[in-house]
């Protein structure tokens, strides 16, 4: 590890200079993408800004004298990396809306600092000058450096941000907005602001090994209270299994997720407590015991948490979730098979394989990481083809496919919606048809695509009742959402008049059935406009059912008992349903 002699002034100047050039590169191209207007999901956005963050956190972390070739090699080769899966996420979202991108660049993001915090360990030890310590003890001290260093950066950037804005409200209070402006409102000096804070954090943590080591024996004594909890909880957890059922767990939609974040949390805790410098636990005997045992069963559940995510892609077919469900249970599964081992065949000195499980776990998960963001594994891709191939093998039918995965899947996903849109079988059906078309338009739910006329087709009318003027049907236009759903053909809607204020006209009803919603339009001197709805109806009303009570000419508007109350001419609306339908009244 560093300390107070391998990290030179000039290095540290370097290194703070790095998270000030990077503030000013981020800034130039945000600046620069506005001022050209260029979209959201340009390569500058998508490849630039992310290959200079992550080279410069590299750098600030890894750097330990500007006359090492290969750390310039190796930035180089991370920047093109990184450049490159930015590259694909520009081609595998085009076509999403710009707070859909927005998420994906958070999670390409999150990716990002995940994959650097697994290359850190290598790179380090590579550019060390004299590597003093054993593979493994240098590779479990430098990741614990590198996490601690993460968090005091997110710290120091959090009390940064609270002692400017404490600044500028002072000044605000005295009629000085010029620091708020500045601190608050300033992009360039955001940016800047920033990395320079961040740089610093960084040459701080690689400066005070003493104190970080203090932090991490801190966290290490947490850590040992917690792990026999842990052990017990995964005991007792997989004991009761057998009594109560696996059906249990198949029941259950995050039932993977608890299952696997349990394995991963008690073997992150061995891990910590169990580190290369103890070769046994630090408790009595019949502790120890229980945690060995707890860490010999722990493989049992990753394969419960496969199970059951089985179970969902085989009833549901593949989605991005269940994709890194998958990655993310066969990490824990390999991790929990190497601590096995350990437990079980190299009791005595189980630091041997461990030297081998965490860091094959740590490029696992990096592999992983990095074919999310290629071809070979990219969860759009993979989950549009699922979705398309259960649609052609029948496994789900028309109605149930989708629009809403498909539309937000990027290119993949537009490109299945085109396949849609010449489907004879899928545009069979006239809403389905209005949505597709609507989304490939970009033009989400349909909407402008649904005239006056094609709504009137949808709709059935009462029998007796006289054709509306159009008029009203360019009303409902306004809230044509609620009536995506009618089809002539299922009969789910159905329009009715009846008088509800008693003013001998009127007014128009119109019942739905596929959302169970009840819609009444009143004609006035300016047209037709909604006059009140309801949003459940009767649970055994059905459209038979209502045809039946028309006949029998059981459809009729019922005055409330409940009046309003006017003082000297103004009425005042009271509310009383709340009241009335409270269930402690």
């Amino acid at each position: 590890m560093e300390n107070r002699e391998t990290l030179s002034a000039l290095t540290r100047v370097a290194v703070v200079l790095a998270g000030a050039l990077q503030g000013v590169i981020c800034y130039v191209i945000t600046w620069y993408i506005e001022y050209a207007k260029l979209p959201s999901d340009t390569l500058w956005l998508m490849c630039v800004v992310p290959a200079t963050v992550v080279m410069t956190t590299t750098l600030s972390l890894a750097m330990t004298s500007f006359r090492k070739p290969f750390l310039w090699l190796s930035l180089g080769m991370i920047g093109a990396a990184v450049a490159g899966m930015g590259g694909w996420l520009k081609w595998s979202v085009a076509g999403l809306e710009s707070w859909n991108l927005r998420d994906e660049m958070l999670v390409f993001g999150f990716h990002l600092l995940l994959m650097t915090l697994f290359v850190l360990p290598w790179l380090q030890r590579r550019l060390d000058p004299v590597p003093t310590t054993s593979f493994y003890s240098d590779f479990y001290q430098r990741n614990w450096h590198n996490a601690l260093t993460l968090l005091i950066i997110f710290v120091s950037n959090g009390l940064f941000w609270l002692v400017l804005f404490l600044w500028a409200e002072l000044f605000e209070l005295i009629g000085i907005g010029f620091f708020d402006r500045l601190f608050f409102h300033s992009d360039g000096f955001i940016s800047v602001a920033i990395g320079v804070v961040s740089a610093s954090a960084a040459v701080l943590t690689r400066m005070q090994v003493r104190l970080i080591h203090a932090l991490q024996n801190l966290l290490t004594l947490i850590a040992t209270g917690l792990l026999p909890l842990m052990a017990a909880l995964a005991l007792l957890f997989i004991g009761a299994l057998p009594f109560v059922g696996f059906e249990s767990i198949s029941a259950r939609i995050s039932a993977a997720g608890l299952l696997t974040t349990l394995a991963l949390l008690l073997l992150f805790l061995v891990t910590i407590v169990w580190h290369p410098q103890r070769q046994t636990l630090p408790y009595y005997a019949p502790l120890r015991g229980m945690i060995r045992l707890a860490v010999a069963i722990v493989p049992a559940y990753p394969v419960l948490a496969g199970w059951a995510l089985w179970l969902r892609i085989s009833q549901y077919g593949w989605s991005p979730e269940r994709l890194y469900g998958v990655l993310i249970t066969i990490v824990a599964l390999v991790w929990a098979i190497g601590f096995c081992a350990s437990a079980l065949i190299q009791r005595r000195e189980p630091q041997k394989i461990h030297a081998y499980v965490i860091p094959a776990t740590g490029l696992l998960s990096l592999i992983f990481l990095a074919l999310v963001h290629t071809p070979v594994l990219d969860p759009w891709r993979i989950s549009v083809a699922s979705h398309m191939a259960r649609y052609q093998d029948g496994r789900i039918t028309a109605d149930q496919v989708s629009l809403y995965m498909l539309s937000n899947a990027g290119r993949k996903g537009r490109e299945a919606m085109l396949t849609l849109q010449n489907d004879p079988q899928f545009i069979s059906n006239p809403k389905r048809q209005r949505e597709i078309n609507g989304l490939l338009s970009r033009n989400a739910g349909g909407a402008g695509k649904m005239t006056a006329a094609m709504l009137e087709k949808q709709v059935q009318l009462a029998p007796g009742m006289a054709h509306p003027d159009k008029t009203l049907w360019q009303a409902m236009l306004s809230n044509q959402y609620r009536f995506e759903s009618c089809d002539s053909a299922q009969s789910n809607c159905l329009l009715m008049p009846l008088d509800l204020n008693s003013d001998g006209k009127p007014e128009a009803v119109l019942f739905q059935f596929t959302d169970r919603t009840i819609v009444a339009y009143t004609q006035t001197n300016t047209g037709w406009r909604i006059a009140g709805d309801a949003w459940k109806m009767p649970e055994a009303l059905t459209r038979g059912e209502l045809d039946r009570a028309l006949r029998q000419r059981k459809v009729k508007s019922v005055v409330k008992p409940w009046a309003d109350i006017e003082i000297f001419g103004e009425r005042v609306d009271m509310s009383y349903d709340s009241y009335n339908n409270a269930q402690w009244r």
